[in-house]
């Protein structure tokens, strides 16, 4: 779902801008100064670990991120990394703001995405409170099955054990011994090692 249209971003000022594979966006702690639309790509919003990171957010096509900090006035509580070639629609706090006071309909559709998101944090926080990591893994597979396209009754898992791991908060070991269990109990199914949930 876009969020504001690339025309409308244009019309506030915002650039469009290339980050290769890899390449921070902006890092933990630095101050909120711009708001950030996928245009092309993926990017990773997350929390280095002294093992391995937690994954707050992926966002591709449309999607924006970091906002939080941006309105609320704070430093970033993540950072945000390309993982494919990117080009990310970049606009000023002051012309953001702006946009968003003369466009009450855009508002109104970034504030739904906003409560949404909470929500989906919400349901993701009481799952990792659980000791069940079947649980776990199953809520965030959902979150990302209810933001895909409805094109199928399907949806292929985009990520790898590694990625779920890293969302989860599981060792690696553990997330493939539980995508095991639950193909064998029919939650999920494996079709040539991918991940596919009804």
């Amino acid at each position: 779902m876009t969020v504001i249209p690339s025309s409308l971003l244009q019309q506030y000022g915002a650039s469009l801008n290339r980050f290769a594979k890899g390449e921070y966006v902006f890092h933990e702690s630095w101050p909120a100064h711009f708001y950030f639309q996928v245009e092309e790509g993926s990017v990773k919003l997350f929390n280095a670990g002294e093992n391995n990171d937690y994954i707050q957010g992926l966002f591709s096509h449309g999607e924006s991120f970091g906002e939080p900090p941006l309105i609320a006035g704070f430093c970033y509580p993540a950072n945000a990394k390309a993982i494919t070639n990117c080009k990310i629609w970049v606009l000023k706090k002051a012309d953001y703001l702006r946009l968003l006071r003369d466009n009450p309909g855009v508002h109104f559709e970034f504030t739904k995405m906003l409560a949404i998101r909470l929500f989906h944090k919400t349901k993701l926080l009481n799952a990792m409170n659980t000791q069940n990591p079947e649980k776990r893994i199953l809520t965030i597979i959902d979150y990302f099955k209810d933001k895909a396209p409805r094109a199928t009754p399907c949806y292929e898992v985009p990520f790898t054990r590694q990625a779920i791991a890293d969302m989860t908060g599981l060792r690696v070991e553990t997330v493939i011994k539980k995508v095991l269990r639950l193909a064998a109990l029919g939650e999920l199914e494996l079709l040539d090692h991918k991940i596919v949930r009804h």
